[in-house]
């Protein structure tokens, strides 16, 4: 069986000590969430009922050159698929593909479990505390903001107002701890693949503008026992990279949505573009379409090209479309 390195056709980069492919599969929409609408979703979710169209896009994909993918445990009835997926893959092409594991990150207060809607509430004091009008403006108008607050994609609710609903005081903020039996468990869901680069979520969102680099550096330490490289997802990539980059915390780099039209690019498309572009670690951008909303090989071109980040993470689709935008991402690259 060929390393993900021996079957990529890529141009590589480094993440931390990990060398992986510029372009990387994402899991949507093999887990029913495609950011468009909640039919579109039911489409999905019935299409990818069947097993082996989860495996043939994997193969066409890993076949392609594009040799490592996103996973996840939030949702296990359908992440276990789309691992089992992965394994059937690596099995028929011959491709040990690698993995980029999403991980939750348990975070706990007087160890219960947060309010969701009550962290909402903290992101959205954080935003509208350095960018005001201009970040409820954007909430307003973004389309993937509009299809998660209504109930899609997880149900988060980003139009949660701190006016509205309490935010967590600071007094609460340093109460805080990480829960790392729950953080255990989550790390074992992806036991006997190739885990490449961990991925601990966007807690890091909450917990960075709250003065908690303490616990970020504590979980970022338990990850590297397990894993070579560690990258923090984050949906607020204009406030969370420059405390990051400012405190020198340890993370490999960060994934974070770019786009042209700038969708889901928070708290502003322009804070985020500055951030990614100050950047001293890689970006992974992910959202490179816009939830689906651009096709073609302009929104490939201008993430990799001209904003110039690392690596992009793609959403896959029904095999025929896929066949479309893997080659249209790889032109990106001049490899096609």
């Amino acid at each position: 069986m060929r390393t993900y390195l021996e079957a990529c056709s890529v141009p590589p980069t480094m993440i931390g000590e990990v060398e992986t492919p510029r372009l990387i599969m994402g899991l949507h929409p093999f887990d029913g969430y495609g950011y468009v609408s909640e039919e579109n979703d039911r489409a999905n979710a019935r299409h990818f009922s069947d097993f082996q169209r989860i495996v043939d896009v994997l193969n066409y994909v890993a076949e392609s050159g594009i040799t490592v993918a996103q996973t996840d445990h939030t949702a296990p009835h359908l992440d276990r698929q789309h691992l089992a997926a992965i394994w059937k893959s690596s099995c028929q092409t011959g491709i040990e593909i690698g993995t980029v594991p999403f991980l939750l990150v348990p975070v706990t207060l007087d160890g219960k479990p947060l309010d969701h809607r009550r962290v909402y509430a903290t992101l959205d004091r954080n935003a509208y505390e350095r960018y005001g009008e201009a970040y409820r403006d954007y909430l307003k108008q973004d389309p993937i903001v509009a299809y998660q607050s209504g109930g899609h994609g997880g149900g988060e609710d980003y139009l949660v107002c701190f006016e509205d609903v309490p935010p967590y005081s600071q007094d609460e903020l340093d109460r805080m701890a990480i829960d790392y039996r729950a953080f255990e468990r989550y790390v074992g869901f992806f036991e006997g693949f190739e885990p490449l680069i961990a991925d601990p979520g966007a807690e890091v969102d909450f917990l960075a503008p709250g003065g908690r680099l303490d616990l970020i550096g504590e979980y970022i330490a338990f990850l590297r026992k397990r894993f070579r490289a560690v990258v923090s997802s984050t949906h607020h990539p204009g406030i969370t990279i420059p405390i990051l980059e400012e405190n020198g915390v340890g993370f490999d780099g960060y994934i974070t949505p770019v786009n042209k039209p700038g969708v889901f690019m928070l708290p502003t498309p322009e804070a985020a573009l500055e951030a990614v572009g100050n950047c001293v670690k890689p970006v992974i951008a992910i959202k490179p379409m816009g939830g689906g909303r651009m096709l073609g090989e302009a929104p490939f071109d201008y993430v990799l090209n001209q904003v110039g980040v690392a690596a992009c993470m793609f959403g896959l689709g029904r095999l025929e479309d896929v066949k479309f935008t893997v080659s249209c991402a790889r032109k990106a690259l001049g490899v096609e």
